[in-house]
């Protein structure tokens, strides 16, 4: 017999049961579709009791279910460019592929400005490969970094923390470009340094980019990078990463450039011809590392005294040239004074056999220059307009004053005679290498004309020269430029024609050296150097040398007739 008690357990157990499943209660309870008394409210009930078991539901599903992190799409080696982070001086590692290779010279100055105003004034960008490496200055910084650390453990506090901004990591070759181009703003980077650079990036853009970079397209990755060397300057980069690496700590862009690589290039190429490539390398190397060892002992020496005593350490171009001669005669088995007279005769004739060349003394250089070919195309408008058949190159005023005794003929006449023949002569030139890119009409110059500073000395209106073409114009340049009397700052400052030449003035020493440097024309504060060997490459050429001294020889003629377009007193371009 049921007892009151057990009723009631029976009956929560069957409530229970009908909170767990309130449909089998309801259909339990009532007929399908039939309506029974109290039926709204318990329909109210059932829907209210729906709800509260979805919500459980839910519930147990949360508490079952992985959490979602709200940061679970975000790549943690993913910077955000241009964001604002406080670091640690010591979480910011100097660039290992820094191109700049020895100490900053203003490094003492700098730290003593930043010690003075308690921090670095000029916000340092940071980038790094992931979230497990240090951070590294993103294009410049590195010794800024290095002075925050050592003023951080000399005690001074205010350098415990840097604002820097974060950058995404681009890849090596591009934080490399970047170093390269803050180097070269600021202006205190080397020859070498910038070679070394120029040489890291293409290896490491190449390994990046799984391709092989020639001189022109590597000149063309580095343009978009803002990075304008010139095609002839990463020649000069690669030689000199190649063959000078030895003395590179001292080598200048004009001794590379002008000196070192046509004399080096020059022995090389007649060894070849004795077939003793291999033999007049070594020797050569021989001399480089006598001159590094006194090179490093001399700048050693300079570390021991005051900085107002130092000197400046540098390559005795002369007795490098001179050494480099003597060992490659000796190694190709010529007497040393008859080198000179061998690499001009090789240069005037490349095909010349060893046994030619052992024929060539001092005094006798072989005779007879090859004729060209390939000739390119004319000036065409370069010079000005055609008039009755004959081509005008400039408009200068005829003399006032009168002909000198001897002298015959008009001097209307004259100016008109000189007019033509240097405008022949100038196509002349022009068909056998390309010059036309760089002679500027100006009749307010003595000759009528400004050479130009070119797009670049290696192509011509988009066309690839040859290395003996790019020197030939290399050289040509810097005479034509020294005779048309635009390195006078006197005479150049009447020109009113739109140049190159002209707006690099204007912007100072800097610039206009910088543009100079970037197309291999040696410049010192404004003024344009021409060595021997420049001489030497004129004569010589056989594609050019004797169109080239008939240049001379008229220009010579007529400044011989007109005195006073040389009588205005020199005044360098920069003071």
């Amino acid at each position: 017999m049921r007892t009151p008690e057990t009723l009631t357990a029976v009956q929560r157990h069957a409530d229970l049961q009908r909170n767990s499943n309130p449909e089998s209660a309801n259909a339990s309870s009532a007929t399908p579709g039939s309506i029974t008394p109290g039926s709204n409210e318990k329909m109210s009930d059932i829907t209210k009791t729906s709800a509260q078991e979805k919500r459980l539901s839910a519930a147990r599903q949360a508490l079952t279910s992985t959490t979602r992190n709200a940061t679970a799409d975000i790549d943690p080696m993913d910077e955000a460019d241009g964001s604002v982070t406080v670091l640690s001086p010591f979480e910011i590692d100097p660039y290992a592929k820094n191109p700049r290779l020895r100490p900053n010279p203003k490094r003492a100055e700098l730290k003593a400005s930043m010690s003075a105003e308690g921090r670095i004034t000029n916000t340092i960008t940071v980038t790094r490969r992931s979230p497990n490496d240090k951070y590294t200055p993103y294009g410049g910084g590195n010794t800024r970094i290095q002075i925050a650390q050592e003023l951080l453990n000399e005690g001074d506090q205010r350098f415990a923390q840097l604002t820097v901004i974060t950058v995404k990591w681009p890849g090596d070759a591009a934080v490399i470009s970047a170093h390269l181009s803050e180097n070269d703003n600021r202006g205190d980077i080397s020859f070498w340094e910038r070679a070394q650079g120029v040489a890291s990036f293409k290896k490491t853009f190449e390994e990046e980019n799984k391709t092989i970079l020639s001189a022109a397209e590597l000149n063309n990755v580095l343009k978009k990078k803002g990075l304008n060397y010139g095609i002839r300057m990463i020649q000069n980069f690669a030689f000199a990463v190649e063959h000078l690496s030895l003395i590179g700590a001292w080598l200048r862009t004009e001794d590379v450039n002008g000196v070192i690589k046509p004399n080096y290039g020059a022995c090389l190429d007649v060894s070849k011809q004795f077939d003793k490539a291999k033999e007049v390398k070594e020797a050569i190397d021989e001399i480089f590392l006598m001159y590094c060892q006194d090179l490093e002992a001399m700048d050693a020496a300079n570390l021991e005294k005051d900085p107002a005593e130092r000197e400046e350490v540098k390559i005795d171009l002369q007795s490098l040239i001179t050494d480099i001669q003597s060992v490659s005669s000796k190694a190709l088995g010529l007497h040393a004074d008859d080198m000179p007279a061998v690499l001009q005769a090789f240069l005037s004739q490349p095909k010349m056999s060893a046994d030619e060349l052992l024929k060539v003394r001092a005094g006798n250089t072989a005779s007879g220059v090859p004729s060209s070919s390939g000739k390119q195309s004319p000036l065409g408008g370069m010079l000005g307009s055609v008039a009755g058949g004959n081509i005008q190159p400039f408009q200068n005023k005829p003399s006032s004053k009168q002909p000198a005794p001897g002298k015959s003929g008009n001097e209307q006449d004259r100016l008109a005679s000189f007019q033509k023949r240097l405008t022949t002569e100038l196509i002349a030139l022009n068909d056998e290498v390309p010059i036309a890119d760089f002679i500027v009409i100006d009749p307010d110059m003595p000759l009528g004309f400004l050479v130009d500073i070119p797009e670049s000395m290696d192509i011509s209106k988009d066309k690839q020269l040859s290395e003996e073409q790019s020197a030939f114009r290399e050289s040509a340049w810097a005479i034509l430029a020294m005779v048309s009397g635009q390195c006078n700052l006197d005479v150049v400052s009447k020109s009113t024609v739109p140049s190159k030449w002209m707006k690099a003035i204007s912007t100072g020493v800097q610039a206009m050296t910088e543009l100079c440097v970037a197309q291999g024309i040696g410049m010192r504060q404004g003024v344009i150097y021409v060595h021997s060997m420049q001489v030497w490459q004129l004569i010589g050429s056989p594609v050019g040398g004797v169109a080239f001294l008939k240049i001379l020889s008229t220009i010579t003629e007529f400044y011989s007739f007109y005195p006073e377009k040389l009588s205005i007193p020199y005044k360098q371009l920069f003071t």
